[in-house]
């Protein structure tokens, strides 16, 4: 794979490692963010480019890192992962609740994760080392009575990467640095 950046970073760079979907999750996601818009009192809705699932938030990180984050992001396994979507939650916070879209316990994802830490402590890298909550993040500053219901569903990841957050045109935008695609083996 080649690794370019087409911008020259100064300072530090805001990065975490995601699971990004398939077309047919993303739209049965958006579909679902769709009909929740009008059940909200307030609320961002987070632009289809940005669905993800977190595996671990390394928060502001030396760009000189990059090649070594790159490495793990390219060392974790790349089996596909079928994922079942079961319910809503919610993070209280003061300006209004995170509306998230959870999932049944998952072994793939947390054998991923739990490597992803291991990878990311043998290699001395300082991060905020939360405990695990696998979601997406539907809505931000949420005003909502009640979680309405959910039908589950199934939904498929399509890839890991190494993630750079930052504004584009003052828009919250999410570049892939590194890509590990889930393929069938």
């Amino acid at each position: 794979m080649v690794f370019q950046i087409t911008k020259a970073y100064t300072g530090t760079m805001r990065i975490f490692y995601a699971l990004t979907f398939d077309e047919k999750t993303l739209d049965t996601i958006q579909a679902i963010q769709d009909s929740f818009e009008e059940l909200l009192e307030k609320g961002r809705r987070t632009a289809s480019s940005n669905l993800h699932l977190t595996l671990s938030f390394l928060g502001e990180q030396d760009p000189r890192l990059l090649p070594l984050f790159k490495e793990i992001t390219y060392r974790l396994p790349s089996n596909p992962i079928c994922l079942q979507f079961t319910h809503l939650g919610r993070f209280d916070k003061a300006g209004g609740s995170i509306l998230w879209l959870g999932m049944n316990h998952n072994p793939d994802i947390e054998t991923i994760q739990a490597m992803l830490v291991k990878e990311l402590k043998a290699s001395g890298i300082r991060f905020s080392d939360t405990p695990f909550n696998a979601h997406v993040t539907l809505f931000r500053n949420v005003r909502l009575a009640k979680l309405p219901p959910l039908s589950s569903f199934w939904g498929n990841a399509q890839a890991l990467h190494l993630m750079h957050s930052h504004q584009v045109h003052s828009v919250l935008t999410y570049t892939p640095l590194a890509s590990n695609f889930l393929l069938e083996k």
